[in-house]
């Protein structure tokens, strides 16, 4: 056992045992922190379900909500159970319940035993991060944070803009240069013991339990800090659209996933029954090391974020009236209309077609039927 998967879980707790299973099957230990909001009955329906493999393991529970301290304690919880149960595991996979691996665990596994140094976690500075989005790069980590943007969306906002005229200004810790980054990482044992037995982490953790989204923070930054040999991008493939919630992927995203080669995608929707039966089958294929090849699904994503933002000339619907203030709202491209022609000249259509290079329709207002071009009926 090379690699221990800690498993973040708060829904869909039938998904989450066959991915538990899966990680297992292939030979990765896994520790699972189960959501405190999950009700009792369904969380010990599901610690009972697993009796039978000694290789998973429940940490501490916490309330885990999104921008909060929650998350990072959840984590920090199960890689201390992870790493003191394994001692032979070198690397430690973070993943969610909603997390798939699209490739053989053992493909994983050779492509980390390839890397048995290298921390995999994307950490870039605040000035870096062209994706941050409402206005918070810096103040992240420079104001307080007490209050749930999503819950108590007024006091957050009145909050900050009060710590604004205050011109308050947290003092970062010495030493440490703030990084962001995905929640989704894979450490080395060696980074992630050092991150967990920092002399300093009582003050770390105070001053991170207040800033926003720490699970894109916390350990980003701190493997700047203390990892050797560290590369800026995650294993997973998760995607985000405009508004920075991720994308999930369907079964007819199928055959793009398996040409991505990526390790692990999030978010699977918890109903694709063909993505679950095709992506956790048993392999006998040996380990394939080769690398995630995540192109297309970004140009393919990237091109469809465009259309919904711009729209194109000849669309219309309802989420862009038509402005003259907004020429990317405009829905039909340039055309003129000929009155009389087709009277006069036998196969005027099909000629001003061909002498203009563009498309020709005939009577648009004919008895019978709209004479659109190439007998097109729409």
């Amino acid at each position: 056992m090379t690699v221990g998967v800690i498993m973040l879980v708060h829904e869909n707790l039938h998904r989450a045992e066959q991915l538990a299973r899966h990680w297992v099957a292939g030979g990765c230990p896994v520790v699972i922190h189960v959501d405190r909001t999950v009700p009792d009955a369904p969380f010990n329906s599901f610690v009972t379900a697993f009796k039978d493999e000694p290789n998973v393991k429940f940490s501490t529970r916490h309330r885990c909500e999104w921008g909060m301290w929650g998350l990072v304690a959840a984590t920090l919880s199960s890689s201390e159970i992870l790493l003191e149960s394994y001692p032979n595991i070198r690397h430690v996979y973070l993943a969610s319940g909603a997390c798939m691996p699209l490739r053989p665990v053992k493909d994983l596994t050779a492509y980390l035993d390839r890397h048995p140094d290298t921390d995999f976690i994307e950490s870039v500075s605040t000035a870096e991060a062209t994706w941050a989005i409402d206005g918070l790069e810096i103040e992240r980590f420079t104001l307080r944070f007490p209050f749930s943007w999503r819950k108590h969306r007024l006091l957050f906002d009145a909050y900050v803009n009060l710590q604004r005229r205050l011109k308050v200004k947290r003092k970062i810790p010495n030493g440490l240069m703030p990084h962001i980054g995905s929640q989704w990482w894979c450490l080395t044992r060696e980074t992630l013991t050092q991150i967990l037995n920092n002399p300093n982490r009582k003050a770390t953790d105070r001053f991170f339990r207040r800033s926003w989204i720490p699970d894109e923070t916390y350990f980003q930054t701190l493997s700047r800090h203390f990892a050797r040999h560290l590369e800026s991008r995650s294993l997973t493939l998760t995607k985000f659209d405009y508004r920075g919630r991720p994308h999930v992927f369907y079964d007819d995203h199928l055959r793009l996933l398996q040409r991505s080669n990526c390790f692990v995608a999030r978010k699977i929707w918890p109903g694709a029954d063909t993505l679950f039966d095709t992506f956790l089958r048993p392999s006998n294929d040996p380990p394939n090391t080769s690398e995630p090849r995540p192109d297309k699904i970004n140009r393919l994503l990237a091109k469809a974020s465009e259309r919904r933002l711009k729209g194109r000339q000849g669309l219309a619907m309802q989420s862009r009236y038509p402005s003259p203030r907004a020429v990317r709202s405009q829905t039909a491209g340039h055309y003129a209309v000929f009155v009389g022609f087709s009277d006069l000249f036998e196969g005027f259509q099909p000629w001003l077609g061909q002498a203009l290079d563009t498309t020709a329709h005939g009577h648009l207002f004919a008895p019978s039927r709209v004479e659109f071009a190439n007998n097109a009926t729409v």
